[in-house]
């Protein structure tokens, strides 16, 4: 054996080491037993076959103790015989009975043959990249710094930048300004991508503006904080050193001049923003804000026209929710933007246009990939102007009208809009039924750009031709009818989308891409035909299904089961918590 020793350790390195294909059996007269030398895809191979069972049946007609001859896996009994060793031999135990489809012979089924397979020499330095890395983006930061000290391979897996994108200043940071220079002085400071600025005891100083300065930051968030002892530059440098920045201001806690304009971070340090952002900035993407009541606005009125008009237009994608601008500095922007601009999303919300020519967005929407207009209280000729410039121009991918009163737009030019974007969200918009059958109708003959389709909020949906109704939702690949209110359908569009969608769907499942809607909620599910309703399911790819909360009759919870054992696209069942994937 000593001189197979040395081509054991060989072969085994082969194996381990370099990945190399390899099969090799070898008689041991000591043990009387034969021992399989093999990497994992050499052994799933043979499994297929029965050649090796074969062979087992020669050796063991030609050896004169036949009885006593077993294979046996090298690596696990040369390791540790006493874990695979049986006194009874082959014949006494049926647990070492070949199988029909290929087993070896050294896989046991009883306890008492074995306790404990595994190898000891599992050396977990050794698992590929790809597998740590999956492993290690479920834990949180505290735990991977733990990770970073076990191994230098375990370290470089743990320092990839990808593991580390929520990673937001602890909240010990935030309790303590001898804590925050503390943290700084550690080198998992140089993790930290996010920012959150606000909910601090004590206040901020430059001091501690520059620590920050020193990280490369891919978002910050800023809301109710005191930044009176901080520089304007050094503050307006940090914004502008991130690829997002979200401003939210709150209703200040020292009394200000104006009741209705809210500036907590004040003239000074949002012109400073703004100026640097117009020189050279890194941001990408600008939320602002004000959270300090429907009543009030984020004054942004003094900053000059064209240096807001120079800012915005660096950004890929723009917020401005309850923000006060100027008739003049709508047009610098938005004349700016038709002629140099790189957004690509426009988000606009709780807005006082009434005073805004709309001209002004007519050349505005041709490179837009994602536009969303909410609560925007706009007046008939207003929203007619913003349809037609979208029915001309528009490119959109993404488009979201809340809160919105459409009732006056034909119903043929609202059509003609929607059907043009692939994911559309009309939650809350004021519409009348002829639009609705109108958009539906369009969806139904596949002659529309729509995949998903949000209607949360719309009334006078169970007024549609159950039909036409029916066919369009089919012909979609995600449906909102979520949370839109109780017996929004009637029983005959309930039973004509579930008869469409047996005899074929495009739905993937019920509910949106991201808010699955458990089947048990769906108006009027339980007066729809068990085995309609069981093909109509085993035509999506993912299932919800509330068990626990069932106004389903049993017969149709056995027709979907059932259903199981023939032709399904189901690939994943939810249950509340749990998920399958099959």
């Amino acid at each position: 054996m000593c001189g197979y020793q040395g081509l054991r350790v060989e072969a085994k390195a082969m194996i381990e080491s370099e990945q190399t294909p390899f099969l090799s059996m070898y008689f041991d007269k000591t043990s009387e037993r034969v021992y399989i030398l093999a990497d994992s895809e050499s052994l799933k191979k043979v499994r297929d076959v029965k050649a090796l069972i074969e062979m087992e049946d020669i050796l063991k007609s030609t050896f004169e103790e036949s009885k006593k001859l077993t294979m046996f896996d090298q690596k696990v009994e040369v390791e540790r015989p006493s874990y695979l060793s049986c006194a009874g031999g082959l014949s006494h135990h049926t647990c070492h009975a070949l199988k029909p489809q290929y087993q070896l012979s050294w896989e046991r089924n009883l306890k008492e043959c074995f306790e404990d397979r595994t190898p000891r020499d599992v050396n977990f330095e050794r698992l590929p990249r790809e597998i740590l890395r999956g492993i290690f983006v479920f834990l949180e930061p505290s735990d991977l710094k733990s990770v970073n000290l076990v191994c230098k391979n375990w370290q470089n897996v743990a320092d990839e930048p990808a593991l580390w994108k929520e990673f937001d200043l602890p909240l010990k940071c935030r309790k303590s300004g001898n804590k925050f220079f503390r943290f700084f002085q550690k080198s998992i400071s140089s993790k930290l991508q996010i920012l959150s600025l606000h909910n601090f005891s004590f206040q901020l100083n430059d001091s501690h503006i520059q620590d920050l300065l020193n990280l490369d930051l891919k978002s910050i968030t800023i809301g109710s904080i005191d930044l009176f002892n901080v520089y304007d530059d050094s503050f307006a440098q940090l914004v502008n050193n991130c690829k997002e920045c979200e401003i939210k201001e709150y209703e200040p806690k020292l009394k200000t001049t104006n009741g209705i304009n809210i500036n907590v971070l004040g003239l000074n340090k949002l012109n400073a923003i703004f100026r640097k952002m117009e020189s050279g900035t890194k941001l990408k993407s600008l939320s602002l804000s004000c959270c300090a009541g429907s009543d009030k606005t984020l004054d942004l009125s003094f900053i000059p026209s064209s240096t807001l008009a120079n800012a915005f237009n660096k950004l890929e994608c723009l917020e401005l929710c309850q923000v006060k601008l100027g008739p003049n500095q709508w047009k610098a922007i938005f004349d700016d933007m038709s002629v140099k601009s790189k957004l690509k999303s426009l988000n606009l919300e709780s807005l006082n246009l009434e005073a805004v020519d709309m001209k002004v967005f007519d050349n505005v929407f041709s490179n837009l990939t994602t536009l969303i207009l909410r609560g925007l209280d706009l007046d008939n000729n207003q929203l007619k102007h913003f349809a037609e410039n979208l029915d001309q121009s528009c490119k959109l991918k993404t488009l979201m009208l809340r809160n919105i009163k459409a009732k006056e737009l034909p119903p043929r030019l609202l059509e003609r809009v929607v059907t043009k974007v692939s994911s559309v969200d009309l939650d809350f918009v004021e519409m009348t039924v002829d639009q609705l059958e109108q958009i539906f109708h369009i969806i139904s003959t596949g002659s529309s750009s729509i995949k998903q389709l949000n209607l949360f909020g719309i009334a006078d949906i169970h007024e549609i031709n159950p039909e036409t109704l029916a066919k369009g939702i089919n012909k979609l690949q995600f449906f909102d009818f979520a949370n839109i209110g109780e017996n929004v359908f009637t029983e005959n569009q309930t039973k004509e989308m579930f008869e469409v969608m047996s005899q074929g769907t495009s739905l993937k499942k019920l509910g949106t891409a991201s808010e699955p809607l458990a089947l048990e909620w769906m108006d009027n599910i339980g007066k729809v035909d068990p085995e309609i309703l069981a093909k109509a399911i085993h035509n999506l790819e993912e299932v919800t299904l509330a068990l626990e909360e069932s106004y389903l009759p049993l017969p149709q919870y056995m027709a979907i089961f059932k259903k199981f054992g023939g032709k399904s696209k189901i690939k994943k069942i939810s249950s509340q918590e749990e998920e399958i994937y099959l």
